[in-house]
């Protein structure tokens, strides 16, 4: 009962986030850059810009409680990823009364780096897409997925 409880209060808040909101804007704006650092070693940036009042999920939630932060990037070509995707700084650890379960968030603007090396310059490009949710005190953005695809030149 409690579950279907919060499925419901979720998509009421959805509904009601999405009429406070523009059409299609989200209070977490994503945008993704890589940076050579060399002719064939690059890093890839996925800078979320967290709106204030909001907070972004930790990418490790527990079930029955809001979608985790993802980014995958498998349709990534002609490259080789050499580190794992690491954000700048550790979410922060909160009780989240709203679903009854201890959470992770990030409550301002965040970074996520990954290493690569271009295994084929011909094809090279990262490639794939990130799915998040956000809150604030008082509601939830429904999950979103952004695809997104950079050439490597």
């Amino acid at each position: 009962m409690r579950r279907l409880l919060l499925s419901l209060l979720l998509i009421s808040c959805g509904f009601v986030a999405g009429l406070c909101q523009a059409p299609g804007e989200s209070p977490v704006k994503w945008q993704v850059t890589v940076k050579m650092n060399g002719a064939e070693k690059g890093t890839v940036v996925f800078k979320a810009r967290v709106q204030s009042g909001w907070h972004l999920y930790g990418m490790n939630l527990p079930k029955g409680g809001p979608k985790s932060t993802a980014i995958d990037m498998s349709e990534s070509t002609g490259v080789e990823f050499t580190t794992p995707l690491k954000p700048d700084r550790a979410p922060l650890k909160v009780h989240d009364d709203m679903f009854g379960l201890d959470l992770t968030w990030w409550d301002s603007d965040i970074a996520f780096r990954r290493d690569f090396k271009v295994k084929n310059k011909a094809n090279a490009r990262i490639a794939g897409k990130i799915s998040y949710m956000s809150c604030n005190n008082e509601t939830c953005s429904p999950p979103k997925t952004q695809s997104f695809d950079k050439i490597i030149k």
